[in-house]
């Protein structure tokens, strides 16, 4: 596996294996020499830059195997050293960067599917506020390498032998979490909280605000009164940026067509994508994909 040059790859995601209950939607890998800046000029098609931080829609599953760093999320900050894994939930503000004197090499994988869903309604990420320590780091080390190395020989191919190398993975990395302690809820409101994490772990199915409020366990006027308080926003306007967000990821790192792309943000037609974009984006979905994958 070379590190010398970045490789980050979105898989194909069959429709069959998009109904599976955990699937690999992509993989990667860069090193960062000390010194070097980051991100790397090529990540800004990806969206992320330091000052702004990023959210995504999906699982990412992180590993050090060279070098330190430092990450940030809603919980506080922590320096990253090396051999250490960490993840980021859909929905979770952060950002994270390279020591500038060690550099780093950094491994990850994206997944999503009602499994990893289920588990973290479970609490099964939760790893208030600090990185699991993996007892055995060669093994999970061996495990992360073996994944990486069947999307780089197989980069068109997705399947569920995939998905069972990734639920190892995540299953190892998953003993060594942590309950979550109050203080590392995002906000000081915990229905707020509730709403938000319902709302962000079903970015791939539909949902709309009588699902939200009868999940956290009040009348719908209630939760709008109380979002509007916290947030300064409207349920429907959390749901909308969670499937924004989703559909902009889509865009910029497939090539499947709206139609999927459609269901898989949570919409049922062309044009609520079409009106979601033009508003915060002043944009339709066709050109914000040419202007984040150019030949597209």
């Amino acid at each position: 596996m070379r590190h010398d040059a970045p490789f980050r790859h979105s898989l194909p995601v069959p429709d069959g294996l998009f109904r599976a209950p955990l699937y690999v939607t992509g993989a990667g890998w860069e090193r960062i020499m000390p010194g070097q800046s980051y991100p790397r000029p090529d990540a800004a098609m990806y969206g992320f830059r330091w000052e702004d931080g990023r959210v995504l829609p999906e699982f990412c599953l992180s590993l050090l195997t060279q070098g330190s760093g430092h990450l940030e999320t809603q919980a506080g900050g922590q320096e990253i050293p090396e051999r250490r894994a960490f993840l980021f939930r859909p929905g979770e503000w952060h950002r994270h960067r390279p020591a500038r004197a060690s550099g780093w090499t950094n491994h990850w994988i994206h997944f999503n599917g009602d499994l990893p869903h289920e588990w973290m309604r479970d609490g099964a990420f939760e790893l208030d506020g600090n990185l699991p320590i993996i007892e055995d780091a060669e093994l999970f080390h061996g495990q992360f390498m073996r994944l990486l190395l069947t999307v780089e020989r197989a980069p068109t191919t997705n399947t569920r032998a995939l998905a069972c190398q990734a639920v190892g993975l995540i299953s190892h990395f998953l003993l060594h979490t942590a309950p979550l302690r109050d203080e590392c809820l995002h906000h000081e409101d915990d229905l707020i909280n509730r709403a938000v994490e319902f709302i962000w772990n079903h970015s791939h199915v539909s949902v709309g605000v009588p699902e939200v409020a009868s999940h956290v366990g009040c009348v719908r006027r209630t939760l709008e009164r109380r979002f509007a308080a916290v947030l300064g926003r409207s349920v429907l306007d959390e749901i909308q940026l969670c499937r924004l967000t989703r559909a902009k990821w889509l865009l910029e790192e497939t090539a499947l067509p709206l139609k999927q792309i459609l269901s898989r943000a949570g919409l049922r037609e062309r044009r609520q994508l079409w009106l979601l974009f033009k508003k915060h984006l002043a944009m339709s979905p066709d050109a914000y994909r040419r202007s984040v994958q150019p030949g597209a």
